[in-house]
């Protein structure tokens, strides 16, 4: 902690005293203008005022071009601009209809022609189709797009995927977004240049279950930079998302929508089985307004949004799902009605507020507020054969408070500061079934792998969790001659508290539904060795219980503590980032970006010191078992990451005299963020404050003999007799351990072989190393080194040691081909074709309950496609003004199914151990294919009728046109040991038809 103090001191001092060599344009929420104005023969005019004026807010900048004719204002407020160049003794040129976008450099041309009488010229025309002067790849989807294309939920984020290199995969908690092969927690998502992730989870705030809504009528553009960002970007080794919302102008505009879908209008979804899901009720409704306008002309601004959603939906409605002789079971021991349908609802509601004020001519300020809300009752799980009672509540909402301030200090230097307050609330609740012989709701139970039958409270409910971000930009920009030049410091301060209770419940998995029935029975009852079973719990002579427990765990407090005072901490990390970088034009058709990006992580020490933890002894020890030196490979602490340098280069070069192409390439090193999630456990779970106690048939006494036995069913193991850890299973950090760091590489050309077409091909290549994989170093093929010599006798030790490395990698190769056609002819489209190979040995992204290797001391099988890889994926959209005024757009995305691991005979591995053969060899990982293509197509059909001063617009939307499968397939295990946080199985979205409309003035 003192050395973060040293290096924020440092780092402050530095940025204050080098002022005078930082740079220019900001692209989180503004973009630049630039240009060179010449004569009529060719020859640059220096000291042209340019006037550069927002026309739909009247907001306006003056730049006088330099000694070779050169102008750039950045920092410039998005919107429609005009741009006027004069000179004494030249006719003054005007140019019209512009739009600025952010992050954008929009590069002109202005021609001069001799005029003694000083007329004007007026040029109305369109922003250059290729930015030539962007080093960056970055893909823009524009308002048009946002609220012409169909969007089935509504979700901003969705229109992520119309892009090349990000697509959704299908991960354990729900649909991930992954930009180049990368994790889904290792992107950056802002909203108006503001960090919009969570900092326990690593998704997007909000997570993936219920997804986040946000008002699409006040998203005013998307941005996704998926290489070559430039270093005043961070903490993300995939990709950056640029949420901007609009802003008020000088004209009073503003919007309603209301939109509808129900079962009548749907298609139930296909089934892997080759049937289909029973009909069930379903309804959906979304609605709210934007409404923006001048509080005080051509100086202050409002905008606001607000955005409805309420559904319902009956899921699981076969009756005939769990066996008859279950349902009697469970009902006559007080969970009746396991096999009736289970009601979901999908409500939410999303508000924005948003000022902006023009001080004076230097000084814009801005600041939004927006909040959240959103509730699915039953919407943990989504399994055909799970019971009623093994679902949760799930609910979010939040508050985000930001402010973003503009300053021109003189002619060539700029300051922008941005300042972020987010506070969110994640509960997870549960209103089941209350055991009448416990008084506490039933234990996750799991039997019968035939059936996959599961019922009773999720092991991880309740959870009580809330998040605060305070996050604190400033950035300087210096114009220089031929350099832009820009260096800014950024602050962040995330904490997660939580209540995580884990398995204080207590979870069962049973051998078979009669083992579990017989054990509900008679607690005694076990099945043997040899086939046979005991009522008495004594196996025949030379036989041993092998069941029917198979696993019982259950969280507990260490010391006299309960297990809520156990499962309560703040999760606090501090994140201090100092970048410096430079774009070199030397000529007018070469562009140099570099620049060096410091950040360094301050991670929370374990609540226990190492000095004070049980296993103390064990920490810097090294012992010598059969399979060699085994160093204990935590020092007890959590390890700070200081050392994330990220040097970033990027060229753009433009070879034609037309300015209609240009060469990108791009390499730097990005490192990413390392989610709370992965430090909760090694700071409590440690065997000094919290505990997991495991028990089963095999080790109780009727088997080996070295535990005792599992609790009767539905009883959990009472705190009285909880007492001190015997060989718990433990959470540490490699005392090595680093964040994730890739390094990108990017080659592109774009050109406009086509007026109005932009052709793209690229080519990019992501290496990562220290991606985060969680490892059990004291496992039998190390010797076990770490089970004995602790406590009375030396037979105490630790079970498990689940060890957080740094060790895992990832190899990402892509190609892309794309078609950008701006409107023309009444049509505008997007086309992307991206063919990649994406490999890596560890696809975990924040599970600590699991390991993803066969063999702990064998991980080269282990290096495979990834759980991410689609070798073939395609996305393309389209907005048509058809005869009548009818639009007719759509969106189609095809991608390739997830792989999965197979055994040697080619059957599904459901468990990495499955990949161990017979003579001990291993057979590699992901060798096999899922059943989840993803195939798509979605039109929108809508036509404006002008009444009034208003227009209204009805629409028709049509999701998944072709009713294609499009299977749900999170993983390849056997549900019942699934230990993640959310899962859906089975049946994804079937066609769907939408009603809307909207309301515009």
């Amino acid at each position: 902690m003192r050395l973060f103090t040293r290096v924020s001191t440092l780092a402050l001092a530095v940025l204050v005293l080098a002022t005078p060599m930082v740079l220019a344009q900001s692209q989180a929420t503004t973009g630049m203008i630039e240009g060179v104005v010449r004569d009529a023969d060719s020859a640059i005019l220096p000291g042209v005022a340019v006037v550069i004026k927002n026309t739909a807010t009247d907001f306006e900048r003056t730049v006088i071009t330099d000694s070779r004719g050169r102008f750039r204002a950045p920092l410039l407020p998005l919107g429609p601009y005009t741009v006027t160049a004069s000179l004494d003794g030249f006719s003054t040129l005007i140019r019209e209809g512009l739009n600025l976008a952010v992050g954008q450099t929009m590069a002109l041309q202005f021609e001069l022609q001799v005029s003694a009488i000083g007329e004007a010229i007026t040029v109305t025309g369109e922003s250059p189709l290729i930015e030539t002067s962007r080093t960056e790849t970055q893909i823009r989807i524009d308002d048009a797009a946002i609220e012409g294309l169909p969007n089935n939920g509504r979700n901003f984020l969705d229109f992520n995927t119309l892009t090349p290199g990000v697509t959704i995969v299908q991960g354990p908690d729900g649909d991930e977004l992954s930009i180049n092969g990368q994790k889904g927690i290792n992107n950056n998502i802002m909203i108006d240049g503001a960090d919009f992730n969570s900092p326990f989870f690593g998704e997007q705030r909000g997570g993936q279950r219920p997804a986040f809504t946000f008002n699409m009528d006040a998203v005013k553009e998307v941005l996704i930079v998926s290489e070559g960002a430039p270093a005043e970007f961070g903490r993300s080794s995939g990709g950056f998302i640029n949420v901007v919302t609009k802003s008020g102008t000088n004209k009073l505009r503003g919007t309603a929508h209301f939109f509808y879908k129900d079962d009548s209008i749907s298609e139930s979804p296909q089934l892997p089985d080759g049937g289909r899901e029973p009909d069930f009720s379903f309804d959906q409704q979304q609605y709210g307004f934007t409404l923006g306008g001048p509080l005080l002309r051509d100086k202050l601004f409002f905008f606001a949004a607000a955005d409805i959603q309420g559904g319902d939906e009956t899921k699981q409605t076969d009756p005939t799902r769990i066996a008859p002789d279950v349902v009697a079971f469970l009902d006559s021991v007080g969970l009746p009605n396991e096999n009736g349908s289970i009601d979901r609802t999908n409500d939410a509601n999303a508000y924005l507020a948003k000022l902006d004020w023009q001080v004076n001519e230097s000084n814009l300020v801005t600041g939004r507020w927006a909040y959240h809300y959103s509730q699915q009752i039953n919407g943990t799980f989504d399994v055909n054969s799970w019971g009623v009672s093994a679902n949760a509540i799930e609910t979010d909402y939040s508050h985000g408070l930001t402010a973003t301030v503009l300053s021109t200090i003189s002619g060539n230097l700029l300051n922008e500061f941005r300042g972020q307050y987010a506070k969110e609330w994640r509960p997870r609740s549960y209103e089941g079934q209350i055991s009448p012989e416990t008084g506490r709701p039933f234990p996750d139970t799991a039997f019968d792998f035939g059936g996959g039958y599961r019922v009773g409270m999720p092991f991880f409910i309740p959870v009580e969790m809330n998040e605060d971000r305070t996050q604190l930009v400033n950035n300087v920009s210096w114009l220089k001659g031929a350099h832009s030049i820009k260096g800014g410091i950024e602050y962040n301060d995330v904490t997660a508290s939580q209540t995580f209770v884990g398995f204080a419940n207590g979870r069962y998995i049973f051998d078979s539904f009669d083992g579990f029935q017989n054990y509900a029975n008679n607690p005694n009852y076990v099945s043997c060795s040899d086939g046979s079973s005991s009522q008495t719990g004594q196996c025949p002579s030379g036989s041993i219980a092998t069941g029917p427990v198979l696993l019982y765990l259950q969280q507990a407090g260490v010391g006299g503590r309960t297990v809520v005072e156990a499962g309560t901490q703040d999760i606090q990390q501090k994140e201090l980032a100092i970048f410096v970088q430079d774009s070199w034009q030397p000529t007018a058709n070469l562009t140099f970006d570099f620049g060096l990006r410091w950040e360094g992580l301050d991670m929370p020490d374990p609540i226990t010191p190492p000095s004070e933890v049980f296993f103390s002894d064990f920490i810097g020890q090294t012992v010598t078992t059969a399979a060699g030196a085994q160093k204990f490979p935590s020092n007890g602490l959590i390890p700070d990451d200081k050392d994330q340098w990220q040097p970033r280069l990027a060229i753009a070069w433009t070879p034609t005299s037309k300015g209609n192409a240009v060469l990108r390439a791009s390499s730097g090193v990005y490192h990413a963020r390392v989610p709370a999630l992965s430090i909760a456990s090694p700071r409590s779970t440690n065997g000094s404050i919290g505990q997991e106690l495991f028990r089963n048939s095999e080790l109780g006494p009727s088997g080996i003999g070295v535990l005792p036995n599992p609790p009767a069913w539905p009883n959990i193991i009472p705190q009285e007799e909880i007492g001190d850890p015997f060989q718990p299973s433990v959470f540490v950090f490699d005392e090595n351990f680093q964040t994730p760091r890739t390094w990108s590489n990017a080659i592109s050309w774009e050109q406009e072989f086509i007026p109005n077409y932009a052709f793209l091909f690229k080519a990019n290549y992501a290496k990562t190393d220290h991606i985060t994989r969680w490892i059990n170093r004291n496992d039998p093929v190390f010797g076990a080194p770490w089970a004995t010599g602790l406590g009375e006798g030396g037979f105490n030790g630790l079970a498990t040691l689940s060890t957080v490395e740094s060790s895992a990698k990832s190899r990402y190769y892509g190609l892309t081909f794309g078609v950008n056609k701006r409107l023309s002819n009444n049509f505008q489209f997007q086309f992307y074709y991206t063919y990649s190979r994406d490999k890596s040995d560890d696809d975990n992204e924040r599970d600590p309950f699991s390991f993803r290797y066969a063999v702990a001391n064998n991980l080269e099988p282990e290096f495979s496609v990834s759980d991410r890889h689609q070798a073939n994926r395609l996305n393309a959209w389209i907005l048509y003004n058809a005869p009548w005024d009818i639009d007719i757009n759509a969106r189609y995305s095809y991608r390739d199914a997830q792989p999965a691991s197979i055994t040697e005979t080619g059957e599904f591995a459901n468990e990495p151990a499955d990949r161990i053969n017979a003579d001990g060899s291993i057979t590699r990982r992901n060798l096999g294919l899922k059943d989840n293509k993803f195939n798509s197509l979605d039109i929108r059909l809508a036509k404006n009728f002008n009444v009034g001063g208003f227009t209204i617009q009805p629409i028709i939307d049509i999701f998944n046109v072709f009713d294609s499968a499009n299977f749900l397939r999170p993983g390849t295990t056997n549900l019942i040991f699934n230990f993640d946080g959310t899962v859906r199985s089975g049946g994804g979205q079937p066609r769907q038809y939408q009603l809307g409309v909207r309301f515009i003035f």
